[in-house]
């Protein structure tokens, strides 16, 4: 299905099949969401369907120069802000990472016999007698 173009090279992604067109804008929330992404909804549909017809593409990841961040009206962040950010994101994967409190050791149950109590006396002994003689009996 893909025929060979990289979608970085392009300006755009190329345009799709009126058929996957029509299955795209089938979904009430294609509007919306080029909407939010400032997209021109012609733009956000072939978008999606180059990569619906090229499933193994990974999306580009594109850098844009401080300049050309400002022409868009976007302050580029500062190094020092970039750096807190990126430690602020380590910061909140080790806290997900730390074990809970949930998680502790269970304390050692209480041992009874320690605190000087009476051991439990069985009367199995009479039982057992009972049990030897029906065996001993049951010989021939």
């Amino acid at each position: 299905m893909s025929d060979g173009t990289d979608i970085e090279q392009l300006a755009a992604p190329p345009p799709i099949s009126a058929a996957l067109r029509a299955q795209i804008l089938a979904d009430p929330n294609v509007a919306k969401i080029a909407a939010e992404l400032e997209m021109s909804l012609d733009e956000f549909v072939n978008t999606v369907g180059y990569y619906m017809n090229n499933p193994g593409v990974e999306p580009a990841f594109l850098v844009v120069s401080d300049e050309n961040l400002r022409k868009m009206g976007v302050e580029p962040p500062s190094a020092e802000a970039i750096e807190a950010n990126v430690r602020a994101s380590v910061e909140a994967i080790k806290a997900g990472q730390a074990p809970s409190g949930f998680e502790d050791a269970r304390k050692k149950g209480v041992d009874l016999g320690a605190q000087g109590g009476e051991a439990v006396k069985t009367q199995g002994a009479g039982l057992d007698d009972a049990v030897k003689k029906g065996r001993t009996t049951l010989k021939p």
